[in-house]
């Protein structure tokens, strides 16, 4: 039996012979750290952690998934460490953090050959959990046709993710893997480039920032609109992207770093940001997944609302 867990991109092979009535359903363990360092003066940083999963179900078209997020976690802490890539513990209170908490209302991706297509949410959502939303499951979208594509390939294309569409340089490596990374049995991965058992495949996207046709000086969970006069100045000024597969993995992740600063103040902020999505679990679902409510469409990218917005703005 095979499943689709990326429309275009991946899809899973079952040696058993049993349909799933409703399909199958497939949870994501979603993680997202953000640090805070100010400029030179201040010792410690600010740490923000969101944990959650997100929940999808294929949707008939062959072209869509329909999904909620569950268990959101959010918490923050002041650390003693100037270092990013530092776990840290905290230096004082945890706090906790529900503002940056996403609910679990059900929504839709649509996807395209080259990755994220669109969105349907509900119309009521409130703009900064839409952008939340958007960089989250801006994991799932490859920016890229990577049919047929060859062990070690090097190449550069205009990818369309959720912070702009920017040039990027993709690298894609075949290699021998050394040890899994999780395991999970029972099915195996099958990436529309071909993998097979005992390799691992690498894809890294870096972006040049300087040649986008739309970019969006963006900082998770910010609450700044690009309707509203704001204060705040913010400069993406590294975005990397990163894909692992073997035959039982699929993890997704993003790395960010941004410079933000205040008219009014003269302290400078470097926020470094990761995000990162792995494939915990492959399920029978248990039943059809719920329809959006009061849906409308809405674009992929960032700051921006509905697509009739974006149509607008281009």
């Amino acid at each position: 039996m095979n499943v689709v867990v990326i429309p275009f991109f991946l899809a899973a092979h079952f040696t058993a012979d049993e349909t799933w009535a409703h399909g199958p359903e497939y949870t994501f363990q979603v993680q997202v750290n953000c640090t805070a360092i100010p400029e030179e003066g201040f010792y410690g940083s600010v740490r923000l952690n969101l944990e959650s999963k997100l929940i999808c179900q294929p949707l008939k078209s062959g072209h869509s998934l329909s999904c909620h997020f569950e268990d959101s976690k959010a918490n923050s802490f002041v650390a003693d460490s100037l270092d990013p890539s530092d776990p840290a513990a905290p230096a004082g209170q945890v706090n906790r953090q529900p503002a940056y908490e996403i609910n679990e209302d059900q929504f839709e991706i649509k996807f395209n050959k080259r990755g994220l297509d669109d969105l349907v949410v509900n119309e009521n959502i409130q703009p900064r959990e839409l952008d939340m939303i958007r960089m989250i499951v801006g994991q799932l979208s490859l920016g890229a046709t990577l049919d047929g594509v060859g062990n070690d390939v090097t190449f550069d294309t205009m990818e369309n993710f959720t912070q702009g569409e920017c040039y990027t340089t993709f690298k894609v490596n075949k290699k021998p893997m050394g040890r899994s990374l999780y395991t999970k049995p029972g099915y195996a991965l099958r990436p529309v480039f071909g993998l097979k058992d005992g390799k691992l495949v690498q894809i890294r996207k870096i972006r040049n920032l300087r040649m986008c046709a739309h970019k969006v000086p963006y900082f998770f969970g910010s609450a700044e609109s690009f309707r509203e006069e704001s204060d705040i100045i913010s400069d993406v000024s590294l975005s990397d992207g990163h894909i692992i597969i073997t035959s039982s993995e699929f993890i997704s992740g993003t790395s960010n770093v941004i410079t933000t600063s205040k008219v009014t103040e003269a302290v400078v902020t470097t926020l470094y940001e990761n995000v990162r999505l792995r494939l915990e679990s492959i399920q029978p679902a248990e039943s059809e997944p719920p329809t959006v409510k009061e849906a409308e469409p809405a674009s992929i990218f960032i700051g921006r609302w509905l697509i009739n917005d974006s149509e607008e703005d281009d």
